[in-house]
């Protein structure tokens, strides 16, 4: 199969991606339970909804309830899909308050306490519950710059990996936190995928067929990076017009990138650290522009994405480079353990032919020991 053929069949390939599963874990319903002190409950849904919203909700996935309401609304909370307990520092908590968090952090439902407006109870507090306060997200400003991401991070620490996306969808405030992660850990796949398709091309005959191979997967990769980006910042779940109208912003980093990378890869093995820092590069463009595109509707002026390929490019030669050692030290500790279990099953065979020689050994002179003695013959006797 020609070079030319296949990158034909890109977007054959990119249309065999399930965007039905990817569509439905985007859009499965969410319901998040904030409950606590009225300043905080209003602090948590300013953070939860701050960021850009191109897209217009389409639901409301947040609930604040008073902690003097929370004992009249068990139902409530134990509907949730994650409870976050707001506490303003500066109230503090009355004994009852304690109480009531401490019931509210035994339910059996994922929780995340925040503490806001400080870095620690007033004075006169009681003491927030230990296995909240061991989990707690200090948010001492929230109107700081920081405190977006904090709570993000924190937000997304305890919410079960399933629903980033439904959160992503239904959150602005959450929104880069996935994108950043969603990036670097597609970047990082594809870059493991370049070095772990190095060593076939190398050979000659092989090069050209798994080269064009790699494009089709990791273009396949960063098509759903893309599409789960649109769908993180609220786009309509559309697949095909979600690709169709980003190939334009990233067309550069998506294929030219790739092609780059081939062509380092039909190299000799020299190749194998610039090809797996392209493959992550390229990926990592490929992500920053779809995601300039879904958070703004602007495209990265192309001074700027040659920059940020560059700098990807240099981080890529560095993970490639950790990559290879990670492989190498993986591969010299299968190789030793190896080894040793070679070494051990010698032994053992070894000990095992012993004994078997030595029960040989002992069985024939048993067998020896039971024969009759020879007698004399009688020519034996005549020539006497």
């Amino acid at each position: 199969m020609s070079r030319w053929s296949a990158l034909g069949n890109l977007w054959a390939t990119i249309r065999e991606i399930d965007a039905g599963a990817i569509r439905a874990e985007a859009e499965q319903p969410l319901h998040i339970v904030a409950v606590g002190h009225d300043p905080a409950l209003a602090a948590i849904d300013t953070l939860a909804h701050q960021g850009h919203n191109r897209y217009p909700l389409l639901s409301r996935s947040l609930t604040l309830l008073s902690l003097r309401d929370a004992a009249r609304q068990t139902d409530l909370l134990r509907s949730a899909d994650m409870l976050i307990l707001a506490v303003d520092s500066r109230i503090g908590l009355t004994g009852s308050d304690a109480m009531a968090l401490t019931q509210i952090d035994r339910l059996p439902r994922p929780a995340v306490l925040m503490l806001l407006f400080g870095e620690r109870l007033a004075a006169a507090s009681a003491p927030l519950p230990p296995s909240a306060a061991a989990r707690a997200v200090v948010i001492p400003d929230p109107d700081h710059n920081s405190a977006v991401r904090r709570f993000a991070e924190g937000f997304y620490e305890h919410l079960p990996a399933t629903q980033h996306l439904a959160a992503a969808r239904c959150f602005p405030g959450v929104r880069a936190v996935y994108a950043r992660r969603l990036i670097d850990s597609t970047s990082m796949t594809n870059a493991a995928y370049a070095l772990a398709s190095s060593l076939p091309e190398q050979i000659p005959i092989l090069g050209i067929p798994f080269a064009v191979a790699d494009i089709l997967v990791l273009t396949k990769n960063q098509a759903i990076m893309v599409y789960r980006l649109a769908l993180a910042y609220g786009a309509p779940p559309d697949f095909r017009q979600r690709i169709a109208e980003v190939m334009p912003v990233v067309g550069g980093a998506f294929v030219w990138r790739e092609l780059a990378r081939t062509l380092v890869g039909l190299a000799p093995v020299w190749g194998v650290v610039p090809k797996v820092g392209i493959a992550y590069a390229g990926t990592y463009a490929t992500g920053m522009a779809a995601w300039r595109w879904y958070e703004t509707g602007e495209l990265i002026p192309r001074e700027e994405l040659v920059r940020i390929v560059g700098e990807a490019q240099t981080i890529g030669m560095a993970k490639a480079r950790e990559l290879i050692e990670q492989a190498r030290a993986t591969g010299e500790a299968t190789g030793a353990t190896a080894k040793e279990m070679a070494g051990r099953v010698a032994d053992h065979v070894g000990h095992l032919v012993e004994q078997a020689r030595q029960r040989g050994h002992h069985a024939l002179r048993r067998v020896r020991h039971r024969l009759p003695l020879r007698r004399p013959s009688a020519s034996s006797n005549d020539s006497e």
